[in-house]
C-alpha cells in the first residue's frame, strides 16, 4: 500500500509511524505537542497547519490499518488539534483540560521518575522545598531569571549564539525591572507595569519592546505549560502604534531592478552573485555570506542552494538548514559557482553586509535607516508566497522560517514538501 506523503509526515509528526511504539511512548509524545501549542502560541498561518493536519488525521483514521495503541493515540492526536485549535482562537480550556486530564497520567510518571539533582533541566532553585515535613516559602523559587534559567536549559540546545545572546539581553532587560518578584504569583498588572516602564524610559522603540515582551510571555507560557507556576497573563501587550518592524518587502519595480542588475553584472561583480542568490530563495543574509561551491549543486535536474551548518558555518537555528531550488540564475553560472574551491564569498561577514546592502540603496535610490535592506528580499518571498497562495508549510520549507513547533514538524527541513512543489512555488513567484 503506498501512502501519500502528506499522510506520511503527519503519522511520522505523531509517532504513528513507529508500528512497535507504546501507548505511552505515543501519549508522552502529544503531551510535548499540547504543551508546544499552550507555549507558544502561533501567528495566524498556524491556524491553516492545523486544519490541514486534523484533514490528515481524518484520512489516517479512514484508510490506515492500526493496532490499539495507534488507534488510542489518533483519537487523542484529534482532540490535542482540537484544542490547538481553540487555544488558535483564544480559548485555553481544551489544552488545559488535556493536559490536567487524559495527558497528566505522562505528566506525573515523569515527574515520579527524576531524580533531582543539579543535572535537572528544571533547576533547583524553582522546585518546591522537598525537605521533610517543612514547608518553606521562597521567593526566588520562581523568579524570572530562576525561570529562564530552567527554559534555556530545557530549550536553548539547538538555538545560535545570536538567539542565546537575544534571550540574554531581553531577559536581563526584565529582571532589572522585576528583580525578584514571584512569578507564580504575578498578576496582569506586573507585565503591563514592565511594558509601560520600558515605554516611559525612552531606551527602547516600540519594536525592541515588544521583543522583549515576547521573550517573558515565552519563558512564563513555557513555565505553565511545564506546570512551575499555574497562571499566564503575559499575553496580548504588545505595543501596536510604533511598533511596526523597520525592515519592509521590496515592491515588485525594486525587484525588478535589482534582478536586472543582478543579471548583467553576473561573473564581473561578486555583489551581483549574493543579489541574484537573495532574490531567488530569500535567504537569510548570513546564510548567503557562509556559501562554499560544494552547496551549490544539481539534484536529479534541479539545481539547488544547500543551507547547512557544515565546515563551521553556523544557523540561526536547526530548523534553518535545508535545500532550496534555484531558479532565474543562468545555468553557466551556477556551475561557475559549483566549481568555487571553499566560500563563495571571502569578504569579512561586516563587510559583505556592509558592501551588498550599499549597492541596493545606490541602486534604488534609497537611504540607510529606510528599511530597505538585503533582509528586505526574504520579507518579499514570504509576502509573495502568501500572496500566491503556497501552502504554509512549503513555504516555511523554502524559507527555512519555522518555530519548530507541529507545523515544523510537518512541514520543515525538505521532508516537509517535495522538491517538485517547492519548484512549482517559487516559480509562481519568481
Amino acid at each position: 500500500m503506498t501512502t501519500a506523503k502528506h499522510l506520511l509526515q503527519t503519522l511520522k509528526a505523531f509517532h504513528l509511524d513507529n508500528p512497535e511504539a507504546s501507548w505511552e511512548e505515543l501519549r508522552d509524545n502529544l503531551r510535548d505537542i499540547a504543551e508546544e501549542a499552550l507555549g507558544n502560541p502561533q501567528g495566524e498561518a498556524y491556524g491553516l497547519v492545523l486544519s490541514e493536519v486534523s484533514e490528515n488525521l481524518a484520512e489516517i483514521a479512514e484508510t490506515m490499518p492500526m493496532g490499539l495503541a495507534q488507534a488510542q493515540a489518533v483519537l487523542m492526536a484529534q482532540r490535542v488539534l482540537e484544542a490547538a485549535q481553540g487555544r488558535h482562537s483564544g480559548d485555553l480550556r481544551g489544552l488545559v483540560e488535556l493536559l490536567n486530564g487524559d495527558l497528566k497520567g505522562s505528566i506525573d510518571k515523569y515527574n515520579q521518575d527524576r531524580t533531582f539533582d543539579s543535572k535537572d533541566l528544571v533547576s533547583a532553585s524553582i522546585c518546591k522545598s522537598l525537605s521533610t515535613g517543612i514547608s518553606q516559602e521562597t521567593s526566588t523559587a520562581t523568579t524570572f531569571q530562576s525561570l529562564y534559567d530552567a527554559f534555556k536549559a530545557e530549550r536553548g540546545g539547538d538555538k545560535s549564539e545570536n538567539t542565546l545572546k537575544n534571550w540574554k539581553s531581553c531577559t536581563s532587560t526584565i529582571v532589572g525591572h522585576l528583580k525578584d518578584a514571584d512569578m507564580a504569583k504575578h498578576t496582569r498588572a506586573t507585565f503591563v507595569g514592565l511594558r509601560d516602564a520600558l515605554l516611559a524610559g525612552g531606551e527602547h522603540k516600540p519594536s525592541s519592546i515588544n521583543k522583549i515582551m515576547t521573550h517573558a510571555s515565552s519563558v512564563i507560557g513555557w513555565a505553565v505549560a511545564t506546570g512551575l507556576i499555574e497562571r499566564d497573563y503575559t499575553k496580548k501587550l504588545s505595543i501596536t502604534k510604533g511598533s511596526e518592524s523597520a525592515r519592509t518587502a521590496f515592491t515588485g519595480d525594486h525587484l525588478k531592478t535589482l534582478r536586472a542588475w543582478a543579471m548583467g553584472n553576473l561573473g564581473e561583480d561578486w555583489k551581483a552573485s549574493a543579489i541574484a542568490l537573495g532574490v531567488a530563495t530569500g535567504a537569510r543574509i548570513g546564510e548567503i555570506h557562509q556559501l562554499t561551491g560544494s552547496d551549490i549543486y544539481k539534484d536529479n535536474g534541479q539545481w539547488v542552494m544547500d543551507i547547512n551548518d557544515k565546515d563551521g558555518k553556523t544557523l540561526k537555528n536547526s530548523f534553518s538548514r535545508r535545500t532550496v531550488p534555484l531558479l532565474g540564475i543562468p545555468e553557466d553560472h551556477l556551475e561557475k559557482l559549483s566549481q568555487t574551491q571553499g566560500r563563495l564569498f571571502t569578504q569579512s561577514k561586516s563587510g559583505f553586509d556592509q558592501l551588498v546592502n550599499q549597492i541596493i540603496r545606490d541602486l534604488l535610490g534609497t537611504k540607510a535607516g529606510e528599511g530597505l535592506s538585503f533582509h528586505s528580499l526574504r520579507h518579499s518571498m514570504a509576502s509573495d508566497l502568501k500572496a500566491a497562495g503556497v501552502s504554509v508549510g512549503i513555504a516555511q520549507a523554502i524559507l527555512g522560517h519555522s518555530s519548530g513547533s507541529l507545523a515544523f514538524d510537518l512541514y520543515g527541513g525538505n521532508a516537509a514538501a517535495s522538491r517538485g512543489l517547492m519548484v512549482e512555488a517559487l516559480r509562481l513567484v519568481r
